[in-house]
């Protein structure tokens, strides 16, 4: 099976470089997409959601990342994400009390735009996170 190399970074960690896999599925801004070798260059923006990729190896690894972009061009993607959590190491208990966290801050009035799309978006991120597969 055909390969191509995939990066994926934050400004914490550099979770893979060049590394060869099989295929990628990532959330964009419009949707969830794959990409599998010989995909067209693109370059999208990511929203919080879950990654998997499978390795040339076989192994499908998950996870979830927050915004950022994606970059593919010449059989190399390159994402660049606010975060990265692989599936195992995902606090379900945090997750839970991050959402509960966000649901009673956007119940509270008075809160301006730039606050209600940040616990939005803090919210978004305890849902998807305590939905990973492990």
């Amino acid at each position: 099976m055909s390969t191509f190399n995939l990066s994926i970074f934050s400004p914490e960690r550099k979770l893979l470089q060049d590394e060869p896999v099989n295929s990628l599925i990532i959330t964009t801004a419009e949707g969830e997409i794959e990409v599998l070798p010989g995909h067209a260059d693109m370059v999208s923006q990511l929203t919080t959601g879950r990654f998997i990729f499978r390795s040339a190896k076989g192994d499908r690894i998950t996870g979830v990342i927050s915004t950022g972009f994606l970059n593919v061009e010449n059989n190399t993607v390159k994402v660049i994400a606010e975060t990265i959590e692989l599936a195992g190491e995902i606090d379900r208990n945090r997750a839970k009390q991050a959402q509960a966290n966000a649901e009673k801050m956007l119940s509270e009035a008075g809160l301006d735009t730039d606050a209600f799309k940040k616990y939005q978006l803090k919210l978004q991120r305890a849902i998807i996170r305590q939905g990973i597969d492990h």
